[in-house]
């Protein structure tokens, strides 16, 4: 199977939030320096790495601005395989 381009992952992950129930969803941002696609959704900061080892799975990381950090796991809808 061929290896999805970054901006194919980034448009499933676009799909996948907003089909997430959120009220609000903002802006996702590809960062490539970091390697991460990051968004803002219903007042907290989604990161997701470029790499996803699950293809079932959204793997990433939600914080708020108080800084504790929790993982998440949000259930893919379309079928990306990862880098």
């Amino acid at each position: 199977m061929a290896i999805p381009t970054n901006q194919e992952v980034y448009a499933a992950l676009c799909s996948d939030l907003q089909k997430s129930g959120s009220k609000v969803l903002a802006n996702i941002f590809n960062d490539t320096a970091r390697k991460t696609f990051t968004s803002n959704l219903d007042g907290a900061v989604f990161e997701f790495p470029h790499n996803q080892p699950d293809s079932n799975y959204w793997n990433g990381v939600k914080h708020y601005s108080s800084g504790s950090r929790n993982k998440i796991r949000i259930k893919r809808t379309s079928q990306v395989e990862s880098a």
